[in-house]
């Protein structure tokens, strides 16, 4: 069987060993036959060990975040039914050493798929390689590595997504205004890559909005209201920010709300979270650009479940992006 009990040294032992492929059985075993077994007997084990139900290993950058358990609910209605298992994994607060971790433990069970979030890139290029050498369909979800690192990719095309989320807020702003960003760090890809693509745009079409200075908060909602605060100290003709990982907005509205800026600070965020639509339905924020995590964590099993059954799935898929207001705040609700 493909899954197996973990413990203590599994790991270690395994990989000094060196192993040789998926089954519980080694490759000498598989060599020797029972006395009595005959040759057919045999060719049907096999195929029966062929006919498993997959086993996949989805490794979540943030466990409990409303977000990525979307992504989860999509990850397990794709298996419903098909007899595909899902294990959810990943740490509780940012930690891609955690997560390259959970990925070697997945390797060392001999899962058919790893899914993942490989918020930097360059950290996992090492273990998905040796995810890939041992036949593991890797698939990434909201931030891309290089193509060969991985079999396909499903998230938000980071170009798009940066260039609505900058004309749309260009467009609250009158075309005009002083911005200040927050990410989760500086070298989160996708977000890097959907800033740089929004500063783009705005220097080429609205050139009288000027980014002022660009903060991380490292996924916490605490550390966002602290560089919040730090932020409107600093930059007093502050008229917007720019929210791109999901916990931020909170963060920032609750430092506008303490100080009694609401109605001062235009701010834009990311993602659909419960907490997140509900700022804007009390006007604490203005809008949030929405991602489908639910599709991505859909369609990483099944592009999982295609390449496993010998088929072949597109390199990239964009799984597209929404703008949400209060405008439209309760027909995007009453549509999700």
């Amino acid at each position: 069987m493909k899954k197996k009990q973990i413990v203590a040294g599994f790991l270690t032992a395994v990989m000094a060993l060196g192993m040789v492929g998926c089954g519980s059985r080694s490759a000498e075993e598989a060599k020797q036959p029972e006395a009595g077994t005959e040759a057919p007997a045999k060719e049907a084990e096999e195929a029966a060990e062929q006919d498993e139900p997959l086993e996949i290993t989805f490794v979540t950058p943030l466990l409990g975040n409303p977000v990525w358990l979307a992504a989860k609910q999509g990850a397990e209605d794709a298996a419903a039914g098909s007899g595909i298992t899902v294990n959810w994994v990943g740490p509780g607060d940012i930690d891609m050493d955690e997560q390259v971790r959970q990925i070697e433990l997945a390797i060392a069970e001999g899962v058919d798929g790893i899914i993942c979030c490989p918020l930097s890139p360059s950290i996992f290029e090492t273990v998905y390689q040796k995810a890939q050498e041992r036949g593991i369909v890797v698939i990434n979800t909201a931030v891309d590595t290089a193509e060969d690192t991985r079999t396909a990719f499903i998230g938000t095309d980071y170009v798009n997504f940066g260039e609505q989320a900058a004309r749309n807020l260009a467009e609250k702003l009158g075309g005009k205004g002083e911005v200040a960003c927050l990410v989760t760090s500086l070298d989160t890809e996708n977000q890097m890559a959907e800033l740089e693509a929004g500063k783009a745009l705005w220097e080429k079409e609205y050139p009288d909005i000027k980014i002022v200075v660009t903060e991380t908060s490292n996924s916490d909602t605490a550390q966002a209201a602290n560089k919040t605060s730090a932020i409107l100290d600093t930059y007093p003709e502050l008229d917007a920010i720019w929210c791109l990982e999901s916990t931020s907005p909170l963060g920032v509205a609750q430092t506008l709300t303490e100080r009694g800026m609401l109605d001062q600070i235009c701010v834009l965020g990311i993602d659909d979270t419960e907490d997140v639509l509900d700022l804007i339905g009390q006007d604490k924020i203005w809008g949030t650009m929405t991602q489908n995590f639910y599709k991505m964590g859909y369609e990483a099993v099944k592009m999982i479940e295609t390449v496993k059954n010998g088929g072949t799935t597109e390199s990239v898929q964009d799984s597209g992006t929404t703008l949400v207001t209060k405008d439209n705040l309760e027909a995007y609700k009453n549509g999700m």
